[in-house]
């Protein structure tokens, strides 16, 4: 029975870093893929469920450091050429 403990902390360790790498995994493919914001808050939202578990934990905080940086670019991109996306928009409208 010794070996209980060692497997739930093995247990909890594993899907602690499998979450932090998950969310870095995603927050690198969403910041690729520039329209993806959806997917950048699916990172947040994963790396601060490895956090609460290890507030430690190094990829989680990279994660969230790179689905931030890509939420904030999106929202300034939207933001400073809205008017130039709302002519796309129109332009795309005419050819469909």
């Amino acid at each position: 029975m010794s070996h209980a403990p060692d497997a739930a902390d093995a247990y909890k360790s594993g899907r602690r870093d499998g979450l932090a790498l998950g969310a870095l995994a995603l927050a690198l493919v969403a910041f690729v893929n520039v329209l993806s914001v959806e997917k950048s808050i699916l990172a947040v939202v994963l790396a601060i469920l490895a956090l609460k578990a290890a507030p430690g934990a190094v990829r989680a905080k990279w994660a969230l450091g790179i689905a931030g940086l890509h939420i904030v670019t999106w929202v300034t991109v939207l933001v400073l050429f809205h008017d130039k996306l709302a002519q796309l928009l129109k332009l795309l409208q005419q050819l469909g």
